[in-house]
């Protein structure tokens, strides 16, 4: 529809907590979006009605705009596409455009709005099913979603977002986007970490901020570039280590073994595999992680090698036998 049916906002929140401000700090202690090897970008809705494009853009190229929620309401702050328009105009590099989708709605209706909008899909956007809500087992949900939305737009980069724990609980972990405040970085794989819903940002005020490890050119190579995109779990795969065990991590190095445990045990609760879910993250691949990595690749179908190869790596990070 072209313009909303309510006129009331709508809230949404993974999680929130009224007294929470935001803890994660860059190097120096500042808060610039500019500094080397990390990327902030703001998430902004209805909700942050009066932007400053031009004030934000000069802090950040990256950003992250609602522009519905289910299948009745067009975000307020979309203003019929013009504020996409506008971050274009502006020299935004990675822009994520998303729906928040409704448990009482039916998701493939829902998924057809969010196409409405958009239209012709844009060099530099990023498209995003926000599932936060509902019973159950949701990756049916997301499939559904994902499976309109290829079929009206093409072979786009899609993302989901979603809490942390509501993840873990409803079959949709690991998230690309994930939502989980505080100070320390949650250890599923993920693209984007939304770690605060009241960070101080240039030309919005307070609102939800996410972060990204990498360069801006880094983070609009996941965005969409005129052609078919390589999905972001095959550019996360080629970049993981074969793990086995003996491996353990360091202070001050990336802690593999810890996402490593983290992914097994989600898989494992999920699955009810019991030598799965008995996996602890503490970063040491010991027996205890070797045996339920063993269930894992055999629930999968894959070689019982003990060995976190590019199979195994991404049936534990898709939720799926590859």
């Amino acid at each position: 529809m072209a313009t909303s049916r309510r006129n009331w906002p709508v809230m949404f929140r993974a999680g929130r907590s009224g007294s929470e401000y935001p803890a994660y700090t860059l190097q120096g202690g500042g808060q610039m979006a500019d500094q080397p090897g990390v990327v902030l970008l703001a998430d902004i809705s209805e909700f942050q009605p009066d932007v400053n494009d031009a004030m934000y853009l000069a802090w950040s190229r990256a950003v992250i705009i609602r522009a519905a929620y289910g299948a009745f309401h067009d975000d307020r702050a979309w203003r019929g596409g013009l504020r996409r328009d506008l971050l274009h105009s502006g020299g935004v590099k990675f822009l994520g455009i998303y729906q928040y989708v409704v448990a009482g709605q039916d998701t493939a209706a829902q998924a057809r709005e969010f196409c409405r909008l958009i239209g012709a899909p844009r060099a530099g956007e990023y498209y995003i099913a926000d599932i936060e809500e509902g019973a159950g087992n949701l990756r049916a949900v997301w499939n559904t979603w994902t499976t309109e939305v290829v079929s009206n737009l093409g072979a786009v980069p899609l993302g989901s977002y979603s809490g942390r724990f509501f993840a873990r609980d409803h079959g949709l972990a690991p998230v690309d986007w994930i939502a989980s405040y505080g100070t320390a970085e949650p250890p599923e794989p993920h693209l984007l970490w939304q770690f605060s819903d009241s960070f101080q940002v240039p030309g919005v005020g307070r609102c939800d901020c996410s972060v990204f490890h990498g360069s801006i050119d880094q983070l609009a190579a996941h965005a969409y570039g005129g052609k078919p995109a390589t999905s972001w779990t095959e550019t996360l795969v080629n970049s993981l280590p074969a793990l086995q065990q003996g491996n353990r991590d360091h202070p001050g190095t990336v802690q593999f073994v810890h996402r490593l445990q983290a992914l097994v045990r989600v898989v494992g609760d999920i699955n009810h595999l019991p030598g799965a879910s008995a996996v602890k993250a503490d970063g040491n691949f010991g027996q205890e992680t070797w045996t339920g990595l063993l269930q894992v690749q055999k629930f999968f179908g894959l070689a019982e090698d003990g060995i976190t190869g590019k199979l195994t790596w991404t049936a534990l990070i898709a939720g799926q036998r590859p």
